[in-house]
């Protein structure tokens, strides 16, 4: 059948079904699935009505037709599906449940009551069901939110100074008294004097629901590290532990809590505000959130024994944790001024117990600032530089010391030369 003829075929079908279209598609989004178990793709806008008036366009009317048959038959198709779940061990088969996951997108992905609830509302409080978290996922991927993430994570080297891989697989934001912060924006220390909001919205249930449990929880723990601490012993750089919880849960629904309220998980850390030293470059401070399991040993919750010198490899490893558990990451950047040296020197005072304030540092070797070695040609010259200055400054003060001595011999010369 050509194109023409099926077109021609929908349009003769429309004038049949054309009163009837609308009111089913409103009706299918506002349905919720008959097996308890499965997760609803309901709409709560029954309400919805067609943009033109029926009769107006019989191509609209066609399409309408089109959409509800298409939806009706791929419902039908899920119930099958649904029917055939072991609902003793439902989890036996993830083939068949990726399958009644993809139909229930399906069914639900064109209809405009659903596309206009989500476009009103976003899908917030609506996240139980499936269609809403699929199109929240999609907007994170494909319009501009998930690139914007890795390219500030993989341009300022978070890969791999902190992990080998960064494969978040939902948003962790990042806000301050409402208002955004942006992934690698540099930010004035102070503002930072409290934890900001975060807020991280899963889209996949972490097991299978149940008509007892329609949307199960899991635990994540949440890190914040700065890996550019300096370090005296290595004169390089280190990673600092500023936050650390646990035991945080989460569901499909959680996306509104505020993963840094005291009365969310187990705070281990408590807030260390971010403090970079004068002389040092832009400190990135790094929010990390992994999925926690039940293999992880129950000492999990201790805290490190040093913030300083923190080792996140070693620490995930210690909890039977990889790269691949990493659900959601974000980062800002920050660095000292003369504005901000107050709150700095009283960070280190209040904080980290150093009476004196924060260090000063000296200007960042190339090989530091750029993360590169010298070469061996370059590191002989720098090493003979070095010793010929030792050199100078030995004999200057040799020199000196017979200067003292001449002077002091010379009758009459007290108080007239200083050496």
């Amino acid at each position: 059948m050509t194109p023409r003829s099926a077109a021609t075929r929908l349009l003769a079908r429309a004038g049949s079904s054309k009163h009837a279209s609308a009111s089913v598609l409103a009706r299918a989004a506002s349905t919720s699935s008959s097996t308890p178990s499965a997760s609803s793709s309901s709409s709560s806008s029954s309400s919805w009505e067609p943009a033109l008036p029926t009769g107006a366009s019989p191509a609209y009317d066609a399409a309408l037709s089109f959409l509800s048959e298409h939806q009706n038959s791929t419902l039908s198709k899920l119930r099958r599906l649904q029917s055939k779940v072991d609902s003793s061990n439902p989890e036996s088969n993830p083939e068949l449940l990726r399958r009644i996951d993809q139909l229930e997108v399906d069914a639900y992905a064109n209809d405009p009551a659903v596309r206009r609830v989500f476009r009103e509302t976003g899908g917030k409080g609506q996240m139980d069901k499936t269609i809403y978290r699929w199109l929240g996922e999609q907007k994170w991927k494909k319009e501009g939110g998930l690139d914007l993430l890795m390219q500030r994570v993989l341009q300022m080297n978070v890969v791999p100074d902190l992990l080998p891989e960064i494969p978040p697989t939902a948003p962790l934001a990042l806000s301050l008294h409402g208002s955004y912060v942006e992934p690698g924006s540099v930010q004035k220390p102070s503002i930072f004097q409290n934890p900001p909001t975060l807020k991280s919205q899963i889209f996949h249930h972490p097991s299978y629901p149940s008509a007892s449990n329609p949307n199960p929880e899991a635990l994540h723990t949440l890190l914040v590290i700065d890996p550019d601490s300096p370090s005296h012993e290595t004169h390089s750089f280190s990673q600092r532990l500023h936050y650390l919880k646990t035991d945080i849960p989460l569901s499909v629904t959680s996306g509104d809590v505020n993963l840094a309220d005291s009365s969310v998980g187990s705070e281990v850390l408590r807030w260390e505000p971010p403090a970079p030293e004068q002389g040092t470059p832009k400190h990135r401070y790094v929010f990390l959130l992994f999925r926690q399991y039940s293999s992880i040993p129950s000492t999990s919750a201790s805290a490190p024994a040093s913030r300083e010198n923190f080792d996140l490899r070693g620490y995930l490893s210690e909890r039977g944790l990889t790269a691949s558990h990493l659900v959601g990451i974000n980062m800002f950047r920050s660095a000292w001024s003369a504005e901000e040296d107050q709150f700095i020197n009283s960070v280190f005072v209040e904080h980290r117990g150093v009476q004196d304030g924060a260090p000063v540092f000296g200007k960042v070797p190339k090989e530091v600032k750029y993360g590169y070695p010298m070469s061996a040609k370059r590191q002989r010259i720098e090493e003979a530089r070095e010793e010929a200055w030792e050199r100078a400054v030995t004999e200057l003060k040799g020199l000196a010391e017979d200067v003292g001595g001449i002077v002091q011999d010379v009758p009459g010369s007290e108080g007239k030369v200083r050496v």
